[in-house]
């Protein structure tokens, strides 16, 4: 049986799954991933940039390269965030299709929510109560689950790119700075406990999914080189989370470059990235986070494989 593709086409990465479904099992023949932080900017012009653009038309060619060489016969591309917000977005689908054949959806950010879940929930221990959060680039999806299946999902209008440009202007961070962006996250985090507090119990289990939190988790293993396996379902509490922010907020930039486990391309967004997860596991009392390296793109990739969407 020929494999799959799905590519998941975000505000901050772009990334590429070629697989199949075997089972209760993601068989991964390629997996790919580029930095081309399509949000950048958009907060103050609601336009995707023009160089970025190019940049992820660029991958995007390479994909559909290794798509034609893994004899893929179906596949889909989900455009989130920065694609539902720049008021340009249907020229870079356009330029797309046409320079790649690649048919971008995009999807809403409860769509993407339920997606990740099916990602998220295909191998994660079975538990009573689950919460799961994505942090994005340009925004943050949340699912609450009972016995493992999704009951209330939603997004949050704030994601690593933003914040970031938003609020972080000094390298490191002045104390004003981090200042400002924790009250932001105060303030948006805050609405979501309004929704998803009451659901809430002791025994809930937080899994955390997307780049930021498979970032964090391969600073505290110290990786030199990627490593789902190592990655997903690793535990990481709080206190540990609490030490990593604490080393990175006073590094420079450079320094922080040279940390292993960290993408140089996202040691900036590294900040606000882990400052939002702590927020939300102080936020909901959570003293442990299980890190899944699934999500959307393996969700898209089990659907297309159910029934060929």
């Amino acid at each position: 049986m020929p494999p799959l593709a799905s590519i998941d086409i975000g505000s901050n990465t772009i990334r590429l799954l070629i697989g199949r479904i075997e089972g209760n099992k993601i068989i991964r023949h390629k997996c790919e991933m580029a930095i081309t932080r399509l949000a950048a900017g958009i907060n103050s012009t609601c336009l995707l940039n023009i160089e970025n653009m190019g940049k992820s038309v660029s991958v995007l060619k390479e994909f559909a390269r290794l798509i034609s060489e893994y004899k893929v016969t179906r596949i889909k591309a989900v455009g989130t965030s920065a694609l539902r917000e720049a008021r340009n977005s249907g020229e870079f689908i356009k330029r797309v299709l046409s320079e790649t054949g690649i048919k971008i959806d995009v999807i809403s950010g409860q769509e993407e929510a339920g997606l990740t879940a099916k990602g998220v929930l295909f191998d994660a221990p079975k538990a009573a109560l689950s919460f799961i959060i994505d942090i994005g680039g340009g925004s943050a999806e949340w699912v609450l689950c009972k016995n493992s299946s999704p009951v209330e999902m939603g997004t949050v209008p704030a994601g690593v790119v933003k914040l970031f440009e938003k609020h972080i202007k000094s390298d490191p961070p002045s104390k004003d700075e981090i200042g400002s962006l924790k009250k932001e996250m105060d303030i948006v985090l805050g609405k979501l406990k309004v929704k998803a507090g009451h659901f809430i119990k002791t025994n809930t289990v937080f899994i955390g999914t997307a780049g930021t939190i498979t970032t964090i988790a391969a600073i505290d293993l110290g990786l030199e080189k990627y490593s789902h396996e190592k990655i997903h379902m690793h535990k990481m509490p709080l206190q540990k989370l609490h030490d990593i922010s604490e080393m990175l907020v006073r590094m420079p930039l450079l320094e922080r470059k040279q940390i292993k486990g960290l993408e140089p391309e996202r040691a900036d967004l590294i900040i606000p990235g882990i400052l939002f997860t702590i927020k939300i596991m102080e936020i909901f009392d959570f003293e442990n986070m299980l890190v899944s390296d699934n999500g959307l793109l393996e969700g898209v990739l089990i659907r297309l494989s159910a029934n060929g969407l």
